[in-house]
């Protein structure tokens, strides 16, 4: 009976240390994987951009040798206070990325002294507003039927985001427009990336990799301050966006 008994506690013992082995293997395992993804993302884009991005919320990894943002927005002329944000980052004449994006934060409260503030010009349904943007930027269509919804898993976290997606056609060139957010969500972002054509299979990947880290909210916070948890219940990184 002793004996019987030393036996399944020597094997329990056995059977304990293998589960602790497997698990440190699979953590090795994890930690390598995600060192040769960091790795990738550092070849293929550029630093998080902060300034007023990190002030509203919103993380985003531009594509590599995309520089900005510019002193002005490039895409188009817009009326002063229509957008929280308007950054462009330009590649020469190769690539570019517009990004667009309305945030709802509280207001300051007036100084006594302070002079009146000037009213901001009326705003009307964010993804139309910048579809018309590009309506009579380019001379194209487009039009809020196009668009297609797309979802992508932000790595390593346990959220997603959930984008309304559509490609402008401006031959030698191609537009794809990425819509993020809701009527109702606090952060509402438009990513609107240029290339040459025959760049396509070479900007693809470093696109996908940017959209696969766009995060806002709290999400976004971690992200800037170093963090990389994936148990952050995000309050705009894993909203899904219904049909615009």
């Amino acid at each position: 009976m002793k004996r019987a008994r030393g036996m399944l506690i020597s094997f329990g013992t056995l059977l304990a240390i293998g589960c602790g082995m497997n698990n440190y293997d699979y953590r090795i395992e994890q930690t390598l994987e995600r060192m040769k993804y960091e790795r990738r993302l550092d070849e293929n884009l550029m630093p998080e951009v902060k300034g007023r991005l990190e002030e509203l919320g919103i993380y985003i990894r531009p594509p590599k040798n995309l520089a900005g943002p510019t002193q002005t927005f490039q895409f188009a002329a817009i009326e002063p206070g229509r957008f929280d944000l308007e950054n462009t980052f330009l590649d020469a004449d190769r690539q570019s990325l517009h990004i667009l994006a309305r945030v709802d934060l509280p207001k300051a409260a007036a100084k006594k002294g302070d002079p009146a503030q000037p009213e901001a010009p009326p705003r009307g349904d964010f993804n139309e507003e910048v579809i018309e943007l590009i309506r009579n930027a380019t001379g194209s269509e487009i039009d809020q039927a196009q668009f297609k919804e797309e979802t992508k898993q932000v790595r390593y976290r346990r959220v997603s985001n959930t984008f309304r997606t559509a490609t402008v056609d401006r031959d030698p060139r191609e537009m794809q427009v990425y819509l993020y957010g809701t009527k109702t969500s606090p952060q509402k972002v438009a990513l609107i990336f240029e290339y040459l054509k025959s760049d396509r299979n070479a900007v693809a990947p470093k696109i996908a990799l940017t959209l696969e880290n766009f995060l806002v909210g709290d999400a976004a916070r971690q992200a800037f301050s170093g963090g990389n948890e994936d148990d952050i219940e995000a309050e705009g990184g894993g909203e899904a966006g219904p049909p615009i």
